[in-house]
This record gives structure tokens, C-alpha cells and sequence, in this order.
């Protein structure tokens, strides 16, 4: 038997609250316009559903507008704002561009290490080159790897858009 929506929402709050800093109520804020099946959400509906104040609702909200996690639309004759997840600009897409920017940092000050270590401690650069060399061929192909799928949801973006 698959999860509820409940524990999936928890789940996902955990894991957005983890991996992406995100505040406990905005995870899972978040979490909640991910599984809605409704074009988006009032801030009555987040409210409700969450049970937390006004102002923790609306902080939250207004940190996931302020990201470019979340937009907010308006229907006519109504004066609420719906809240739905960001299509313009993904949030995949964001995260895989963060990624691919740590790889380069991460190569970058590794080479600089290596080549300090070649000019001034022979001996230091000698015993880890075999493993840094392994290393940086991994570094390399997950960059090829983001590179690739970054371009690929920028395709997608350009299709729909």
C-alpha cells in the first residue's frame, strides 16, 4: 500500500527542509502545491491545511514567491491570490544549475591544491594524484551529466513556453 498524502508531504517537507534549507512550514508549504491537484492554492487553503498563524503562512509564502518557487495568479471577479509552483523557471532546473556551479568550485580549488602541491610538495602531490585524478574524472563527468540535463530543461522550457 502506497503512502498517504499526509506522510508523502512529510516526506517531501523533510527532504526539501534538508537538502534545500528551507524553514519547516515552508517545506512543506511547498510540498503541499507539489501534490495539490488544483491549478493552485489561496492563502486560506495553505491556512487550513497547515494550521499554522496568518503571518508564519504568509512569511513562508512570500520566501517561496521571493526564491521563484512559487507564483501567484488571479482569476477574474476574484480578488484572492492563488498560489501554484513555478513553471517559468523550475525549480529542477534551478537546483541542477546549483549543482553543476559547486562541481566547478569544487574542481577548481582540487586543480589549485594539486598544482600548489606540484610546485611546493612533491612528495604531497605524488601520493594523491592517482586519487584526485579519479576523483576529478568523476567531477567531470557529473558536470558532463548536468550539462547535459540542464540543456535539456532549457529545451523543455523554451517548448512550453
Amino acid at each position: 500500500m502506497g503512502k498517504t498524502r499526509e506522510e508523502i508531504i512529510e516526506t517531501l517537507g523533510l527532504h526539501l527542509e534538508e537538502e534545500y534549507n528551507l524553514p519547516p512550514l515552508a517545506a512543506r508549504i511547498y510540498a503541499i502545491l507539489i501534490l495539490t491537484d488544483k491549478d493552485g492554492l489561496t492563502f486560506e487553503d495553505c491556512l487550513e491545511r497547515r494550521g499554522a498563524s496568518k503571518s508564519s503562512i504568509s512569511t513562508s509564502l512570500n520566501l517561496l514567491v521571493n526564491m521563484g518557487m512559487v507564483t501567484y495568479f488571479t482569476k477574474p471577479g476574484d480578488r484572492k491570490r492563488y498560489f501554484t509552483t513555478a513553471k517559468k523557471k523550475t525549480f529542477f532546473l534551478s537546483k541542477l544549475q546549483e549543482s553543476r556551479k559547486r562541481v566547478e568550485n569544487e574542481k577548481n580549488i582540487i586543480t589549485m591544491v594539486m598544482e600548489y602541491h606540484k610546485e611546493h610538495c612533491p612528495n604531497k602531490y605524488e601520493e594523491g594524484r592517482p586519487k584526485t585524478t579519479i576523483y576529478l574524472e568523476y567531477m567531470q563527468k557529473n558536470e558532463k551529466l548536468l550539462n547535459e540535463s540542464i540543456e535539456k530543461l532549457e529545451s523543455l522550457l523554451e517548448i512550453k513556453s
